[in-house]
């Protein structure tokens, strides 16, 4: 049994929040750093710990002077080290505790939370043997920042290459380790060593074996957003920082339900991205919980209740009147697309379609394959609609019946005309249809001012519900155009949907029901949070921040007319990156962005901010991106040329 551990407490360390003296005297949780690892150590059976200290030592010393009872309660004593070059390689605090190494003890570092259990299993090996210890963790998908984590490769249980920079790992250190005097010996081979380099001597000589942490789950703590992840750690797992098993009974609190979606997640063989797509978004944890519910009958008149709930929940956001009716549809944004689109123009009347990028060519190609005879009013990607050439073409044909277009242009990140072009079609009696899809909860949408008949959205992106979910907003005006127009669908009939809702407040076909159930959680947060003003003020102060660590970089936006979204940022690569790599060195580091469509897909990328994003998950997506593109520019050659310029950067 080792009674003896060696605590490294001498760098200086990365500023971790406000704290700005030794990291292990930052708070994490309940306790500090050092204290948390003190008691860690006592619980596993050691007596005897040498904390080696450097940059202000003497802050860290006093610390624990004032902690005697806890210490004598511990039945800890204490020895300090000092290392006068606490600036260079780690490998010299180790040496700096020579004389306490006289037999195999633990090596534990100062900035880290690992699991109790994990280090009493440590504290089990033999006091004598030549062999080191290094813990690891073989998965590789759970270590928060995989590119900042020193890798290891193995034979069997012998570690036999150790370092940050290493291809083809098997598993990352997890900084704790039975330390053989043998190691000391290896450190002294070098002149200012790293502990990874004299571990990688150690290993040359077979003196080194691995041992997996298994479901123990640790932590470093050398950057803010790392001690975010350990304080979630703890809150989720608890002090022992043991994984649960899947299959446990949930408990009944809604917080500790809350916490169990996060531990259950967490057990999940496929790995967590944050999405940074336009859609789905990143959910909340409740949101996630609302999809865990008793069985439900769509036709009881219990979850009649959640149709009328919603209904009067969603439309407000879409700036509408008491007479307008919000009709529930399963299925995507495109489902809801083709339902207003379908029946609006009745035999010898025409539909105009106002489009600038790809979901304003699906409304077009809805409406041939429906066909509906259509009038386009074509722009190219990237610029705005004339409002002028709205006007031409309705002047110029009387049949027009119907105008349809889109509010944000998700393809290209632009915030089209509505207002205006409604202000044309109130004047001419044409019915204005409307994609929200990507705008309802983010922009500013008003079915009312902007003289808009038929207004669809979807519940995954700017609400930040689950996907499946889809709802148009329908002026009383409109219904007698969907009675006049042909019966061009079934399942997507207007119709049919607001005679069931009207009689029985239900939907004619089964609807996703967990879905439903998470909508109208996502909207009780949306209101929460200051309603739509609320929300678009968190987007704008993203996109902000986005577009600015970008341009710094390199990046160009595609546009700049003033009208771009608050939600997405559509940008045009440096020379020196292409659109896969960064794209796949993001998805390594757990984000996925998005890449463009059509002619913007080869030098263009998206990055959107919708969803549930804390600062610090943005705050960690701009440090990845840093890190990938510099690495790229310092490349001797680009790997790509730059035949591929558009002429807009």
């Amino acid at each position: 049994m080792i009674t003896r551990a060696v605590v490294l407490a001498a760098g200086r360390g990365a500023p971790i929040g406000d704290h700005q003296g030794p990291t292990c005297l930052a708070r994490v949780g309940r306790h500090s750093l050092i204290e948390r690892t003190l008691r860690v150590l006592a619980a596993a059976g050691v007596r005897k710990v040498a904390i080696v200290v450097g940059w202000q030592g003497e802050l860290l010393r006093r610390h624990l002077a004032d902690q005697r009872e806890l210490l004598a309660r511990l039945g800890v004593e204490l020895r300090f080290f000092e290392t006068p070059g606490w600036e260079k390689p780690n490998g010299l605090s180790v040496r700096a505790a020579r004389d306490f190494v006289t037999e195999r003890c633990l090596l534990v570092m100062a900035d880290q939370i690992a699991a109790p259990a994990l280090v009493a299993d440590l504290a089990r090996a033999p006091v004598d043997g030549e062999r080191t210890i290094l813990c690891v963790d073989r998965d590789l998908a759970r270590v928060f920042d995989i590119d900042d984590a020193t890798k290891v490769k193995l034979r069997g249980r012998d570690v036999v290459a150790i370092g940050k920079h290493l291809t083809g790992a098997d598993a990352v250190s997890a900084g704790l380790f039975v330390m053989s005097p043998t190691l000391l010996a290896a450190l002294d081979t070098l002149r200012e060593p790293s502990l990874t380099d004299g571990v990688q001597v150690a290993a040359n000589a077979g003196l080194v074996e691995a041992r997996d942490v298994g479901r123990q789950l640790w932590q470093d703590i050398d950057a803010p957003e790392m001690k975010l992840h350990a304080e979630w750690l703890l809150r989720v797992y608890g002090e022992d920082l043991a994984r649960v098993t899947v299959n446990a009974a949930p408990p009944s609190p809604a917080a500790s339900t809350m916490e169990l979606v996060e531990r259950l997640l967490a057990e999940k063989d496929e790995p967590g991205y944050v999405l940074l797509n336009p859609g789905p978004v990143m959910t909340s944890a409740r949101v996630k919980a609302a999809l865990v519910h008793h069985d439900v009958c769509h036709r009881d008149e219990d979850y009649s209740g959640v149709v009328r709930r919603l209904q009067e929940k969603l439309r407000p956001l879409f700036g509408a009147s008491a007479d307008h009716e919000v009709l529930l549809l399963t299925g995507s944004g495109t489902a809801a697309m083709e339902m207003a689109l379908a029946s609006i123009v009745s035999p010898g009347q025409k539909m105009l379609v106002v489009t600038n990028g790809a979901f304003g060519d699906r409304l077009a190609e809805i409406a041939e394959l429906h066909r509906i005879p259509t009038v386009l009013v074509r722009s190219a990607w990237g610029d705005l609609p004339r409002v002028e050439d709205v006007r031409a073409a309705l002047d110029a044909d009387p049949t027009i019946a119907a105008c349809a277009m889109i509010q944000h242009e998700t393809s290209v990140g632009l915030l089209n005309p509505v207002g205006a072009v409604g202000a044309l079609c109130r004047e001419r009696g044409v019915a204005l249809v409307v994609d929200a899809v990507s705008a309802l909860g983010g922009e500013d949408v008003d079915m009312v001012r902007d003289g808009i008949g038929v207004c669809f959205s979807s519940a995954n992106k700017c609400l930040h519900s689950a996907s499946g979910v889809s709802f148009l907003c329908v002026a009383p005006e409109i219904w007698r155009r969907y009675e006049q127009g042909p019966a061009r669908v079934y399942y997507l009939d207007p119709l049919r949907y607001r005679r069931y809702q009207r009689d029985l407040w239900q939907t004619p076909f089964t609807p996703a029901v967990s879905a439903f159930f998470a909508l109208e959680t996502a909207l009780d947060e949306l209101r929460e949070q200051g309603g739509v003003p609320g929300r678009r003020e968190i987007y704008r102060k993203r996109s902000l921040r986005i577009r600015r660590v970008f341009a710094d970089l390199g990046f160009v936006s595609f546009t700049n007319t003033g009208r771009e979204s608050h939600t997405i940022s559509t940008l045009r690569l440096p020379d020196f990156l292409g659109v896969a790599e960064l794209y796949d060195r993001l998805k390594e580091r757990g984000f996925v962005i998005y890449k463009c469509k059509a002619e913007l897909a080869s030098r263009h990328i998206q990055i959107a901010n919708m969803g549930e994003l804390p600062d610090a998950t943005i705050d960690g997506f701009l440090t990845a991106v840093t890190a990938i593109v510099e690495t790229a520019r310092r490349r001797p050659e680009p790997e790509i040329g730059t035949a591929a310029v558009d002429g807009r950067a």
